[in-house]
């Protein structure tokens, strides 16, 4: 018995060894904001920065510590997590990839699966690299921009308005959100090789506004235009996505509120968060409201023979992915070339304190004339004087030939 005792003690002891070295390879010291690179930087924050060449033990050690992306990382994966299990839920009551009706709602799941997944990896191993950094945010903007384009097939298919059906709209409405999904891909990564931070700014706000009011088009005309009874209880839901959708955006583009109180709300509060749990909670309406949707109007869409072809999921989603996804391979091939990213305020790295020596210039005047040979007149007469110069002195010699 005592054997055994000692054997499960001496266990434990090296386990607890071995977490303690954990523990200490994965310690991190958080910087300020003057000691990592500018891409890492965010207005209004001035602390709680991890520094660009954690291990991956540090990354993954940092999401339990404080810093900057912890509450990114949290807000983000625990939704990818809920929509995981509202999905498995949905699956065990519906016959969501047999059901062509359903399609549509399948991708959409998939999507909302898929964006707070990648975003909360981008936020996790943002600090590996630069690069690493680059590449996290190039997959984050291709799960966003397909989940912009799940957004669409869904409206497309359970909320579109009946009059608008058979008219030029309906025609262009899926192949112009494919369209938006690779260029909001495309100018989001392009985004982060802009030096400028106000055009930087705009351009990656512009790259997902822009598809979202595309999708949202048929969407507010056909709460404009429903009947009571057939858009009563989604209603309250639409609108509190919209809502969610505003109050995100804003907290997006203003950085509120740490550019008014900078250093306040390094760790928890500042605009990214804000942003996280908004558009959680904007996902979760929408979901909600087309849930009800779906069950109210299938009857009508069926009469209607309102069925989108299923090609739109089965082959348009799978080749606007690989679509995503080669942009995503530019971007980062781009990145692995020589100054290939040096316009991007990425690089930039912490500004270091920079000391110029100047070395006085010395010049040697150097005077290289070479003294005047005498030079012998030969036609003189034999009882001339012969004048010679002699280089040191300045007098003249009279010598007498005999």
């Amino acid at each position: 018995m005592l054997p055994n005792v000692g054997y499960i003690t001496g266990r434990l002891r090296d386990a607890r060894n071995v977490t303690g070295r954990i523990r200490e390879a994965g310690r991190i010291r958080i910087r300020r904001v003057e000691e990592v690179s500018e891409t890492l930087r965010e207005p209004g924050i001035i602390t709680g920065y991890r520094h660009e060449n954690c291990s991956v033990l540090q990354a993954i050690a940092s999401l339990f510590n404080a810093t900057n992306e912890t509450v990114n990382f949290w807000t983000h994966f625990l939704a990818a997590v809920y929509f995981a299990w509202l999905a498995v839920s949905l699956s065990s009551i519906l016959p969501l990839f047999g059901d062509v009706y359903l399609h549509p709602l399948t991708c959409y799941l998939v999507a909302a699966c898929c964006y707070p997944l990648t975003s909360c990896l981008a936020h996790a191993f943002s600090c590996l690299s630069i690069t690493a950094t680059h590449i996290c945010f190039f997959v984050d903007y291709l799960a966003i921009s397909m989940y912009s384009w799940a957004v669409a097939y869904l409206y497309f298919s359970y909320c579109f308005p009946p009059h608008l059906r058979d008219t030029w709209f309906a025609a262009i409405f899926l192949p112009v959100a494919a369209a938006n999904s690779v260029l909001a891909t495309l100018c989001a990564s392009h985004s982060r090789f802009i030096r400028n931070l106000l055009l930087q700014k705009a351009l990656r706000v512009a790259a997902f506004v822009v598809p979202y009011v595309w999708d949202s088009i048929p969407l507010l005309v056909w709460l404009r235009s429903c009947e009571e009874a057939s858009c009563e209880e989604s209603r309250l839901y639409h609108l509190s996505q919209f809502a969610c959708v505003v109050v995100a955006s804003f907290f997006y583009g203003s950085h509120f509120p740490e550019r008014l109180a900078p250093g306040r709300f390094d760790y928890l509060g500042h605009s990214h968060n804000m942003l996280h749990v908004f558009s959680i909670l904007a996902t979760n309406e929408q979901l909600r409201a087309v849930l009800l949707d779906l069950r109210r109007r299938r009857q009508e869409l069926h009469t209607a023979a309102w069925l989108p072809s299923p090609a739109w999921a089965t082959r348009a989603t799978p080749l606007l992915l690989l679509a995503n996804f080669a942009i995503v391979f530019v971007f980062t091939y781009r990145l692995s070339r020589p100054h290939g990213n040096q316009g991007s305020v990425a690089n930039h790295a912490p500004t270091q304190p920079q000391i110029t020596t100047h070395t006085p210039t010395q010049q040697l005047l150097v005077n290289t004339h070479t003294p005047t040979q005498p030079q012998v007149n030969t036609n003189t007469p034999l009882h001339s004087p012969v004048v010679t110069h002699t280089p040191s002195h300045a007098h003249i010699s009279h010598v007498k030939v005999q």
